[in-house]
């Protein structure tokens, strides 16, 4: 499909009521999930981190 201007596009062809929310909510579900597996990373990274200083304090000097 070709536009003749740059509010053809936008308009997606009579469409855009259903593509441009679409891609809002993929975005915005991606996003999310970007934020929630970041923030998984950093509280797996302080438990690893608390183990390790657990393990150190009991005398156990087996590397893991």
């Amino acid at each position: 499909m070709y536009w003749s201007s740059l509010s053809d596009f936008f308009a997606m062809g009579g469409h855009a009521g259903f593509i441009w929310p679409a891609f809002a909510i993929g975005f915005a579900v991606l996003g999310g999930l970007a934020l929630l597996s970041r923030r998984a990373l950093g509280e797996a990274e302080r438990e690893l981190a608390e183990a390790r200083r657990e393990a150190g304090r009991s005398g156990d000097s087996r590397d893991a």
